[in-house]
């Protein structure tokens, strides 16, 4: 037999005006003072949100004054909704970058004034320390942005959601004169299972949907929206927790890759020659660490700038890898310095040390090519500069019982500069010299 549906008027008549009454004021007050406080809420997170990244996204630029990058960030801020103006200084307060309508008496303090809400954040210079026994520089305050948003938009916003919570109830009570007599609990126990239910999403149990299809048309609408609403929160974590784990993977790109090159830090190199250590001793393979430096770096940095240094440092990095195996490692060991990781060897030492000296030479015979290299700045015309640049090679060969990967490190590293004091490019050292 199919179930009889009815209208929830038929279910409200019993109930007099004045409790219908107050309750509508209530819910109306605490709706209204939640929808604006959300809205205000929503704003000012929003905008400390803007100024956050701002201030993160400008440190390179605030540090080396680079006025056309620092407007690029400051009108990106500027597209983005409510935004009126943005005001980027330096550690002196001297403007570097301002787009929008920038009022500078109102944006000198932060907080409210009139129409408009000022974010100020300072903009930090932090440095990563290069190992673990390094002590972590301190940060410093090299400048300052500030966003301000204008208030219209949300106040207009907070009119509009107040006039139709006024006439919903206007409606809703004209509604109630009609209605004069009972209703029963095919009304309260719908009633009761939706604030269950948004109690239980309030604390944040996402899965929780109402089984039960109330008699009453609207009670089922009000189910059925409250179902299609948990179910859209429950997406909505599912795509926050994915972004978190994208960020998780950013930060471990940051502890153990350079920014410069993308190649493995002290950090990575030290963990994966650990590895190699280890499986050399179960395979009684060799291994071979070579311990490389830029010859004739300094003076393309003191010439052209760190900016054209960087370029040559990404080149040479991509070089090292053309010339090595997918087992193998190249990482950047700070400056101009690098060191490959040769793993797999042959159990032969004298086959082993023909392969290591193979592949330094191969990567000194790529070194030496020539740099042409081309850097270009927004207000500049494009620098095309040609520079030669050699390297000195230490290398060292090492089964897994022989040492640990510090003293691997120091071997290569004492092989490389007698490498440089003797001109040799290539400097081979036995595994039991010290």
């Amino acid at each position: 037999m199919k179930r009889r549906h009815y209208r929830i008027g038929r279910y409200v008549g019993w109930l007099t005006l004045l409790p219908l009454l107050v309750m509508s004021v209530i819910l109306e007050a605490v709706f209204l003072h939640d929808r604006t406080t959300t809205m205000a809420e929503s704003l000012t997170a929003r905008g400390e949100l803007l100024s956050r990244q701002l201030a993160a996204g400008s440190e390179y630029g605030v540090f080396s004054y680079n006025r056309e990058l620092l407007r690029t960030l400051s009108l990106q801020v500027l597209h983005e909704p409510d935004v009126l103006a943005v005001r980027i200084t330096d550690r002196d307060g001297q403007e570097v970058a301002a787009v929008g309508e920038v009022d500078i008496q109102l944006m000198l303090s932060a907080g409210e004034k009139g129409n408009v809400v000022v974010f100020r954040q300072p903009v930090l210079s932090t440095q990563l320390a290069l190992d673990d026994l390094e002590d972590k520089p301190a940060v410093q305050q090299v400048g300052n942005v500030v966003v301000m948003l204008t208030l219209d938009k949300m106040r207009r916003e907070q009119t509009r959601v107040m006039t139709i919570a006024v006439v919903a109830s206007l409606l809703f009570l004209l509604l109630v004169l009609y209605v004069v007599f009972r209703a029963s609990r095919q009304l309260t126990v719908p009633i009761s299972r939706l604030n269950g239910a948004i109690q239980a999403i309030g604390r944040g149990e996402l899965h929780t949907r109402i089984r039960h299809e109330p008699c009453i048309d609207e009670l089922g609408n009000l189910t059925h929206g409250i179902n299609l609403m948990a179910e859209q929160l429950q997406q909505d974590r599912a795509q926050l927790q994915q972004r978190i784990d994208e960020a998780t993977e950013q930060l471990r790109q940051l502890a153990f890759f350079d920014v410069l090159t993308g190649l493995p830090n002290r950090r990575l190199l030290s963990d994966r020659l650990d590895q190699v250590l280890a499986a050399s001793m179960r395979s009684e393979r060799y291994a071979a660490v070579m311990f490389m430096d830029l010859d004739k770096f300094k003076p393309l940095n003191d010439k052209y700038g760190h900016s054209v240094g960087d370029l040559l440092l990404i080149d040479a990095a991509r070089r090292i890898e053309s010339c090595l195996r997918a087992v193998d490692t190249v990482a950047r060991f700070g400056g101009d310095e690098f060191v490959v990781l040769l793993n797999e060897l042959d159990e032969d030492r004298e086959q082993s040390t023909r392969q290591a000296q193979t592949v330094a030479e191969k990567i000194r015979a790529t070194l030496s090519q020539p740099y042409h290299l081309l850097y270009q700045t927004a207000d500049q015309p494009p620098l095309a500069v040609s520079h030669e640049c050699t390297v000195s090679i230490g290398m060292v060969l090492f089964h897994g019982q022989q040492a640990n990967h510090e003293q691997v490190l120091a071997r290569a590293d004492a092989a490389m500069y007698q490498a440089k004091e003797s001109g040799n490019a290539i400097q081979f050292m036995d595994e039991s010299m010290g």
